[in-house]
């Protein structure tokens, strides 16, 4: 293939892409908008930043927040590539884009992240990092499929709880940093 043949092929692949992403919108808007699982995934972006927000510890928010940034990166990045294999999907959503699934990797995952950090900060971070990823693979996520916010597809739980683990235990280290502790002495 050429260099010319190759921008054509992403023409017609981009294309392709806007045809599927005007599918998802329709889907959405007809079939999906204000049912009780749109309301959920709604809830599941909006409620996890409310809980955060009475019961952060103020002093420690920015380290925390940090630690939580860095879970949403990870797991955005993570999560686009996964639905881009085929891996997952998430068929209902709030926000009508093909690969957008705001609430469990910008809200859900994030928090839990920073209220585990923030509660019993000397507790063993491996077995706060077992929980979290056992939680959130064994419990969440087959949660999420019964209610039809997540569809696995060529997947299993196991490979979530060990990306959630090291998430956890990746936001305990960044979140032990010392940059933070002169920041939060200021």
């Amino acid at each position: 293939m050429t260099y010319q043949e190759g921008l054509k092929q992403v023409d017609k692949a981009t294309k392709m892409i806007n045809e599927a992403n005007q599918l998802i919108v329709d889907t959405v808007m007809n079939a999906f908008l204000f049912t009780w699982q749109w309301w959920t995934a709604f809830a599941m972006i909006v409620a996890p930043w409310i809980i955060w927000g009475i019961f952060r510890n103020r002093e420690s928010t920015a380290r925390l927040f940090s630690a939580g940034l860095l879970v949403m990166v990870l797991s955005e990045i993570l999560d686009t590539i996964g639905v881009s294999f085929g891996k997952w999907a998430y068929p209902v959503k709030v926000v009508p884009v093909a690969t957008i699934n705001f609430s469990y990797r910008l809200s859900v995952l994030p928090v839990f992240v920073m209220l585990l950090l923030q509660y019993k900060p000397n507790f063993n971070p491996f077995l706060k990092a077992v929980f979290f990823g056992v939680l959130g693979a064994y419990v969440g996520m087959p949660a999420l499929e019964k209610f039809d916010l997540y569809k696995k597809i060529d997947w299993a739980f196991t490979y979530s709880f060990l990306i959630l683990t090291s998430f956890y235990l990746l936001a305990h280290w960044f979140s032990r940093l010392n940059s933070f502790e002169k920041l939060e002495k200021k």
